[in-house]
């Protein structure tokens, strides 16, 4: 004798407890989620700015080289609205020699600096 399957008893389908279970677990891993996404996001934002700073530094301190010696001074200026560079200059007029600092500050309230050192020479009157 063949019976049809009918629902009866406990059994009937999802209950109420099992469907809260089921919508706190939905709510944990999407928040979970969204809060891993939103971090790799800050993540790759800083890693983007940090590679422009560098950018930005070696590309000052090569204009900085290409200057007469005698006109390489203490300076800053603001690139693209976001990066902030200042440099400063200390002449060792001994050796005929200029060390170099520059920061690279972004965003403008200067929340990260990456720092640049460097010493440009006067090879105008080396003797080799």
């Amino acid at each position: 004798m063949n019976r049809p399957l009918a629902a009866t008893g406990p059994q009937s389908g999802f209950g109420l407890l099992e469907a809260v279970i089921g919508i706190v677990l939905l709510a944990i891993v999407g928040t979970t989620t969204f809060n891993f996404l939103r971090t790799q996001h800050q993540a790759a934002n800083l890693g983007t700015d940090l590679s422009k700073s560098m950018f930005l530094g070696k590309r000052k301190l090569d204009s900085l080289r290409t200057i007469q010696f005698g006109s390489v001074l203490s300076g800053s200026d603001t690139v693209g609205s976001r990066f902030i560079r200042r440099w400063f200059v200390t002449a060792d007029l001994v050796k005929d020699r200029k060390t170099v600092e520059l920061l690279v500050s972004w965003p403008l309230s200067a929340q990260h600096t990456i720092t640049f050192n460097s010493v440009i020479g006067d090879d105008q009157y080396e003797v080799y």
